[in-house]
C-alpha cells in the first residue's frame, strides 16, 4: 500500500512539473502565428526593396607633367585628380518597385560629385537619385524628385563606361534634373517620356528657370537601340532682358553585331539665341560634338575597348572663349582612348585606359598653360553590386 501511494505521487508531481514547465498549446499556437505573421509582413515588404553598393579607385598619370602647377584634369567627367591614389566614387543605392509604387536613392561620395556639383549646387553633389513615383495606367508612370538626365550615354561611374574617363562632349552635356517625369512604356520595342524642372550641371549651373526634356528609345532589332534625347531651357538669369534659348539634341545608337563585340555612336548638336561672338552677339550659336567606341571581349573575363571622340563649341556658349593665334574663339578639342579591363569577379573590375586629348593647336589649355594636348593612363578598379 505504501509503494503504490509513493507511485502515485511520483506520477502526479511528474504531470505538476509539466504543467508549469510547458504554456498550454493554444498559447503556444498563438505566440507562432504573431510570429509567422510578422516575418511574411517583414519578407513582403522587403521582397519590393534592391540595395546595391559601387565603390572606385582610380590613379591618374599625366605624362609630361612635372611643370603642371594644378593637380585636377581639365574636362574630366571622374578621375579628375592626377599622380595621386583617390577614390572616385563610393555609393550606396536603394530601390523599391511594386505595382503601383516605385522609388530611387542613390546618394555617393568621392572625387567626381565633389567637382561635378556646381559651386551654388554644392548642397546637392552628394545626391545622385532620390525619386517617387506613382504608376498611372498599364504603360504610364509619374515620378518626381531628383532624376539623372537622359541626354548622354556616358556616366561619371566609370562601371557604366566602356572605358573609365568620359569624353569632353560629355563633360558638357546637361546634368541632372530636379523636377517631375512621365514615362510611357508603349512595348518592348519603344518607350519614351517628357521632363521639366531645374538642371544642375557645371555647363549650365542652375537657373531660375524651368527645362523641359524628352527621351525616346527605339529598338527595332534584339541587338539594336536608337535613343534621341532633347533638352531645352532659357539659360538666361531671370533679372535679365536678353533671353538665351537652347536646344541641345543627342542622338545615341548602340548596336551588338555579336555576344563579344559591343558598338556605340553618340553625335549631339546644340543650339543657342543671343550667343554668338562679338559683333554679333545677337546670333545664334552652334555646337555640335559626339564620339564612336567599341568594345570586344575576350576570354571570358577580359576585354579591350577604344573610342575616338571631338567637341567643337565655337563660339564658346558651353565652353566659354579661349585667345590663341591672334583670335578667339570657345573650345575644339578631338581624342582617343584604348583600354583594357579584366574582371576578376563578376562584381569587380580592373581597368588600364590611355587617354590622349588635342586642343586646337596653340591652344594651350592643358599643363597649366603650357601644351595643347594631354596624355594620361589611368587604371581604375572598382565593385558593384
Amino acid at each position: 500500500m505504501s509503494t503504490n501511494s509513493g507511485w502515485q505521487k511520483g506520477i502526479l508531481m511528474f504531470i505538476l512539473v509539466l504543467a508549469v514547465c510547458h504554456p498550454p498549446a493554444k498559447a503556444q499556437n498563438k505566440v507562432d502565428t504573431v510570429t509567422d505573421e510578422l516575418k511574411n509582413e517583414m519578407f513582403t515588404r522587403l521582397k519590393h526593396f534592391t540595395f546595391g553598393f559601387y565603390v572606385d579607385a582610380y590613379v591618374n598619370w599625366t605624362l609630361h607633367s612635372k611643370d603642371d602647377t594644378s593637380n585636377i584634369v581639365p574636362y574630366s567627367g571622374n578621375c579628375p585628380v592626377q599622380d595621386q591614389i583617390r577614390m572616385n566614387v563610393a555609393a550606396i543605392e536603394i530601390g523599391y518597385t511594386s505595382e503601383w509604387v516605385r522609388g530611387k536613392l542613390a546618394i555617393q561620395f568621392g572625387d567626381a560629385p565633389n567637382l561635378l556639383a556646381a559651386p551654388e549646387a554644392q548642397f546637392i553633389k552628394n545626391l545622385r537619385q532620390a525619386n517617387f513615383g506613382f504608376r498611372l495606367g498599364k504603360k504610364l508612370w509619374l515620378d518626381f524628385g531628383y532624376f539623372l538626365n537622359p541626354v548622354g550615354i556616358e556616366s561619371s561611374w566609370p562601371v557604366l563606361n566602356f572605358l573609365s574617363t568620359v569624353s569632353t562632349g560629355g563633360y558638357y552635356q546637361p546634368g541632372s534634373v530636379l523636377g517631375v517625369k512621365l514615362t510611357w512604356n508603349a512595348s518592348g520595342k519603344f518607350w519614351g517620356g517628357i521632363m521639366a524642372g531645374n538642371p544642375y550641371s557645371l555647363a549650365y549651373s542652375k537657373d531660375t528657370r524651368i527645362a523641359g526634356l524628352m527621351f525616346v528609345y527605339y529598338k527595332p532589332l534584339n541587338n539594336l537601340t536608337i535613343n534621341y534625347n532633347n533638352y531645352m531651357d532659357n539659360e538666361s538669369l531671370s533679372d535679365v532682358k536678353t533671353n538665351h534659348y537652347i536646344i541641345y539634341n543627342n542622338l545615341i545608337v548602340q548596336y551588338d553585331p555579336t555576344g563579344s563585340l559591343n558598338l556605340c555612336g553618340q553625335f549631339d548638336f546644340a543650339a543657342q539665341t543671343n550667343s554668338q561672338m562679338a559683333p554679333d552677339t545677337n546670333k545664334t550659336a552652334t555646337m555640335f560634338s559626339g564620339m564612336v567606341e567599341a568594345k570586344y571581349m575576350f576570354f571570358r573575363k577580359s576585354s579591350a575597348s577604344v573610342r575616338y571622340e571631338f567637341f567643337n563649341d565655337y563660339d564658346g556658349f558651353l565652353s566659354g572663349p579661349y585667345h590663341y593665334n591672334n583670335r578667339t574663339r570657345g573650345l575644339m578639342t578631338q581624342g582617343f582612348s584604348v583600354g583594357y579591363e579584366y574582371k576578376p569577379v563578376k562584381i569587380g573590375y580592373i581597368r588600364l585606359e590611355y587617354h590622349h586629348l588635342f586642343a586646337a593647336e596653340g591652344n594651350y589649355i592643358f599643363l597649366s598653360g603650357k601644351s595643347d594636348q594631354l596624355q594620361s593612363v589611368v587604371l581604375t578598379t572598382g565593385v558593384r553590386f
